[in-house]
């Protein structure tokens, strides 16, 4: 199983949280409080949604797994108790119950996953569904993701172990960051806070359902799709090079053009293995891609997301550090 380590690479990811959700409504009240579509999903469907504010504003971002008897949501770990109690304020009308947040979980990063979820002994999930393996305090869910697998649920920790006793190796959390990053992933916190609409995140095509309706914010994501008013768009920032001394900025710092004008705000930003310097950003409609940005001392272009070829970097040169 050795030539796995060539290939694969699993991290801890102290930065996720999952919830169970069970009861005979589940489906139905989160059909009605989120903005996806889960009244026809099955169990091993999975997908992503968003709650929002009235206004349409983000509040919440998380994935949702459709187990036999319920349903597993994972989300940011600092997010996820305030998400529990806001799910858990509204079920007085539906059969719903709402577990404690649960640590753990795993990313498997590179080609090889689908060949180490097999040697481990856990299941291989096809796009658009998730993989379910064991129950109660073993139970994973597996998800497909455009940077290889992420193993949520309390088992994942166990998961972990085993896939690398079935030869994988194991890398520090921190690799998780610039992969991220670099595949224009947006973070609770950081580029998704609550002064931002889910079309300025990117995530219409993921985390919402368009053709639904009578959702908390779904009149103000109408309207912004239908007549396009946003001003501001989730991109990527890649800096130019510079002296040691010269640090990169720090997130929420003020994005100006070469001319002075204000060009938008930096969320995230990290020295990436491969691709170097690089951030995300929230940039002006106006400000078009190549475009040269000031942030702080830093001089960087305005790029498309994800950052070409991020995913092939990420999986060739992270068991390179």
């Amino acid at each position: 199983m050795h030539a796995l380590t060539s290939t694969v690479t699993v991290l801890e990811r102290p930065d996720a949280a999952s919830l169970r959700l069970g009861g005979n409504d589940v489906l139905r009240y989160l059909h009605a409080v989120c903005t996806q579509h889960t009244l026809d999903l099955g169990p091993g469907e999975a997908t992503s949604a968003l709650l929002l504010s009235p206004k349409g504003k983000v509040e919440f971002a998380f994935r949702l797994a459709v187990l036999a008897d319920g349903v597993l949501l994972d989300t940011d770990a600092a997010a996820a108790p305030a998400l529990a109690e806001r799910l858990a304020r509204f079920v007085f009308r539906y059969d719903v119950t709402v577990g404690p947040p649960q640590p753990g979980a795993a990313t498997l990063l590179g080609p090889g996953a689908g060949a180490a979820l097999a040697a481990a002994g856990l299941p291989v999930p096809a796009a658009g569904r998730a993989g379910v393996a064991g129950a109660g305090p073993a139970l994973v869910v597996v998800h497909p993701t455009p940077a290889g697998v992420d193993l949520v649920g309390p088992g994942a920790p166990a998961a972990a172990a085993e896939l690398e006793r079935a030869g994988v190796d194991r890398g520090p959390a921190e690799r998780w960051e610039p992969v991220r990053v670099a595949l224009g992933l947006p973070r609770a916190g950081l580029e998704l806070t609550d002064d931002v609409l889910a079309e300025e995140a990117g995530l219409l095509g993921t985390h919402v359902h368009l053709d639904k309706g009578c959702y908390p914010g779904q009149e103000t994501v109408a309207r912004v799709h239908n007549l396009g008013q946003v001003q501001r768009r989730l991109a990527g920032l890649r800096f130019e090079p510079a002296g040691d001394a010269a640090a990169l900025p720090e997130p929420r710092t003020d994005l100006v053009t070469d001319d002075g004008r204000r060009a938008g705000q930096l969320r995230s930003v990290v020295d990436h293995p491969a691709l170097g310097p690089i951030g995300l950003a929230y940039v002006r409609r106006v400000v078009e891609t190549g475009r040269l940005v000031r942030a702080g001392d830093r001089v960087a272009t305005v790029a498309d997301l994800p950052f070409a070829d991020a995913s092939v970097e990420d999986r060739r040169r992270i068991h390179e550090r």
